[in-house]
Formats: structure tokens, sequence, C-alpha cells
């Protein structure tokens, strides 16, 4: 079984079965967070106009983070199922706290 882990400050606070099949209504979800980010966004107090796979993937894990905060399960793994869907190559995400800000590291 392929996983993605997450870690929040270093330690594991979700784990989400990327071999999970999405249905196609479960694509065309993740096709609408695309959608809704062609809008742009902000990360951190920046703005991404234009974001690419990399800033989407970014604020889609700081969504999951809120999603875990909140305790609402299905924000984290519509979370985890667009960056599994996405950046299939990814195993592990780590949000840490840092002074600046939240810094997150896909590996």
């Amino acid at each position: 079984m392929s996983k993605i882990l997450l870690f929040v400050n270093d330690q594991v606070a979700f784990d989400f079965d990327k071999d999970m099949p999405l249905d196609e209504s479960q694509l065309n979800f993740l096709n609408k967070m695309d959608s809704d980010m062609d809008k742009g966004f902000k990360i951190n107090g920046e703005s991404f106009p234009n974001p690419d796979k990399q800033q989407r993937a970014e604020f889609t894990a700081m969504n999951l983070i809120r999603g875990l905060q909140q305790e609402n399960e299905e924000v984290v793994v519509v979370s985890c199922a667009y960056i599994s869907n996405r950046l299939p190559e990814v195993d592990e995400v780590h949000v840490n706290d840092l002074e600046s800000g939240v810094k997150v590291e896909f590996k």
C-alpha cells in the first residue's frame, strides 16, 4: 500500500492511502479545486495570481492543516487526494511552524 504521510512539526499527523481509487465525481471536484485556484490566492501573505503546480499543492497543504485543526476529515481527505493526484511522486508532506510563517515541504 502506497501512502502519503503528513508531518506537522516533525510528528506524523495523518496518513492517506494513495492507492484509493477516485470516482468521476471526486476527480471533477479536484478539477473544480484547480479552477478555483486559477483565480489566484495568498500563502503567508504573498499573492500568487497565476499559481503553478507546486504553489497549488502548498495552498492545498495549508487547507489540509486547517482541516486537521478543525477536525474536518472531509477537507483532510480531499486535500490529500488532490496532492496525491496532482503530485503522485510525493510520499511525505512536511508542515512546520516558523517565526516567519508556515513552511511546507514535499518529499
